[in-house]
């Protein structure tokens, strides 16, 4: 039992699946979807099961959920998965039907003569079903009320009891087997739903299936008795009230398209248009602006006006300006019939000189200029036993030239040193030779006096970063603000010369660094 129902909820959900992915290709190739997007109808549905056929009916019940989804305005899909339950009894002699026919039935299968078998049916059904709304056939629809109608098809699952007394068959017993224990059937209805609220509605049904096939006539259980066919094909009925849910939100999705109509968004938008006021460009006053939106319908004529057709008054003086005089009048003071500001005499205007001394009074006294100040100024780096000007250091000497020119009474300090890797007199002359070559930049580069450079050396003293190893931060110049520091010559230690000033280096990488 188990399997069956799975694979019923398998079927109606990949089906949906299905034809969803459809539809969503089919919209994006469209240059234009004049279908905007709407949500899904997620129901549930419960009712009273009939079956006519060749055995009176007893009342029973089904239930079962529903997937809808929109095609246009007018037709939709929905995928229903269904348990029904079908009884009933025969309240007659059969044999009255076709006598020869039921007492050959009836023979060996416990029965008696007079045979009144009671029958119990259940149903695990999945269908698929094109439901078209009538409500869009007519352009002064209820937005309440939707008809509808609806047909399709599915498969179920069956399992069919017949029961007389203490005697029991179904199909296993009978023959049958299983070429109807999962059979198809076709179905119709209609319906009439009813919107209660934004998202909610409710729908009173009727759905009629027939089983195809040899499993159309065993639903009342009448042939497992015997192997011939009884009269009629057996018609299952369905009467049930659905609660549907709309699935989205509705700033981001439509309603459920059944519910809209592809006219309504055209009415609002017509009756928006009809709603606005008739262009009349009638100026009745002639002040440049249309009665529609003049404020000042009786503007006299000559006066400037706004763009509200209001009479202008610039200083606010009460005085439109096409009588005022002084259009602009200094505020604070009263003014006289023609708008001119009523000033009274005073002491002899200011000339030039007096405002000249009352400048002077108001102006703070000079402040002496500030002694340089202790600035810090970039240091600048070289490579392995060399004192060439790596290119990344000229923005820094840029910046050092730049401060020179702009305080033209300081001295700048320029200090050499060197890593610790060789002896101190040729780091002593490695970090003279460093020194030096900034200061020949700074002088051929910028045209400063060499006068206002102080060279110091230090060699290998003095380190950033103490190791013992090479290492770029201890190879350096730093520059300061020269303060009492004096000249510090070549040294003169028995070391010609030490380092490279060239681009490239190929000596020996344990000489000095």
């Amino acid at each position: 039992m188990t399997r069956k129902i799975l694979t019923l909820i398998m079927f109606v959900l990949g089906t949906a699946l299905f034809f969803q992915a459809t539809a969503q290709t089919t919209a994006s190739n469209l240059k234009i979807n004049a279908k905007p997007k709407n949500m899904w109808e997620l129901g549930i549905n419960v009712g009273h099961t009939a079956l006519t056929g060749d055995v009176d009916w007893n009342s029973s019940f089904g239930a079962g959920l529903h997937l809808r989804k929109a095609i246009d305005y007018m037709f939709s899909l929905r995928f229903d998965a269904n348990y029904y339950s079908l009884k009933g009894e025969e309240e007659d002699d059969i044999r009255r039907v076709d006598g020869a026919r039921w007492a050959s039935r009836n023979n060996g299968n416990g029965f008696g003569s007079n045979w009144q078998p009671e029958y119990e049916t259940r149903l695990f059904s999945g269908d698929i079903n094109l439901v078209a709304s009538l409500n869009n056939f007519r352009t002064n629809r209820n937005k309440k009320l939707n008809p509808y109608v609806f047909v399709g098809g599915g498969i179920s699952s069956i399992e069919a009891l017949a029961i007389d007394g203490s005697n029991e068959l179904d199909v296993a017993e009978t023959g049958f087997d299983d070429e109807w224990d999962i059979s198809a059937h076709y179905d119709a209805g209609l319906g009439l739903g009813y919107r209660i609220s934004d998202k909610i509605s409710l729908s009173l049904e009727h759905k009629m299936f027939r089983v195809v096939g040899r499993g159309g006539d065993l639903l009342d259980a009448a042939e497992l008795a015997g192997s011939a066919f009884t009269p009629k094909d057996d018609l299952a009925h369905y009467t049930n009230l659905r609660l549907g849910i709309d699935l989205g939100k509705k700033d981001e999705k439509n309603v459920p398209l059944w519910w809209a109509s592809p006219m309504d968004e055209l009415a609002e938008d017509l009756a928006e248009v009809k709603s606005r006021p008739l262009l009349d460009l009638t100026d009745t006053d002639e002040d440049g602006v249309i009665d529609m939106l003049d404020k000042e319908e009786a503007t006299e004529k000559g006066c400037p006006v706004n763009t509200r057709g209001e009479t202008l008054d610039s200083d606010g003086d009460g005085i439109a300006d096409c009588k005022d005089d002084e259009n602009y009048s200094p505020p604070g003071y009263e003014i006289d019939s023609r708008g001119v500001a009523i000033i009274p005499a005073g002491p002899d205007p200011l000339n030039e000189a007096d405002v000249n001394r009352m400048i002077d009074a108001k102006m703070p006294a000079p402040v002496a200029a500030a002694a340089p100040m202790n600035w810090f100024l970039p240091m600048i780096h070289f490579d392995n036993n060399r004192y060439a000007i790596r290119n990344s250091e000229y923005g820094k000497l840029h910046n050092v030239a730049t401060v020179m020119k702009q305080n033209p009474g300081i001295r700048i300090l320029a200090s050499g040193f060197t890593d610790q890797r060789a002896g101190n007199c040729y780091n002593d002359v490695l970090s003279y030779n460093r020194a030096n070559a900034a200061i020949d930049y700074l002088v051929g580069k910028y045209n400063i006096s060499r006068d206002r450079f102080v060279l110091n050396w230090g060699g290998e003293n003095n380190n950033l970063v103490p190791t013992s190893a090479s290492n770029m931060m201890n190879r350096r110049v730093e520059f300061a603000i020269a303060t009492s520091e004096s000249e510090m010559g070549r040294p003169n230690c028995g070391v010609n010369n030490a380092g490279r000033g060239g681009k490239s280096y190929s000596g020996n990488k344990e000489a000095g660094y």
